[in-house]
Formats: C-alpha cells, structure tokens, sequence
C-alpha cells in the first residue's frame, strides 16, 4: 500500500514538472514568435529601401546612360569629319 502512495506521488512530482517544462517552452515559442514577427518587419522595411535605393540607381544609370551617348554622338561627328 505504501509502495503504491509513494509510486502516486512520484508520477505526480513527474507530471507536474513536465507541466512546468511544457509551460516554459510555450512561452518561449510565444517569445520565439514575437521576435521573429518582429524581425520579419525589420526585414522587410529594409528590403523596402533597398528597392527604393535600386529604383534610385536606375533611374540615375539611365540619366549618365543618356548623357555618355550624346557625348559619344558628339564624339563620333568631330572624328568623323
């Protein structure tokens, strides 16, 4: 009879520590949620400026892209004639 109380309790000290653990990972999965949410917004804001910043060289490459083919055209008619 003894043997079965002591059995009970020691199942019950086990359950209530694998409560425990499964409490700690549950907040630390919230945790781990948040911060990738977190992490995701950064991220994304960051790729927003590096399209922005793209968007930016491009339409500057276009501008020093037209200008060194006129300088070209100027070039080609002073060594043609």
């Amino acid at each position: 009879m003894c043997k079965n109380i002591s059995e009970k309790e020691e199942f019950e000290a086990l359950i209530a520590q694998i409560n425990e653990l499964l409490s700690e990972i549950k907040n630390e999965q919230k945790n781990l949620k948040e911060a990738v949410a977190n992490n995701h917004k950064v991220n994304m804001q960051k790729f927003s400026k590096l399209l922005e910043y793209n968007e930016i060289l491009d339409m500057t490459n276009t501008i020093f892209e037209k200008r060194l083919s006129s300088i070209e055209k100027l070039l080609y008619e002073v060594f043609k004639s």
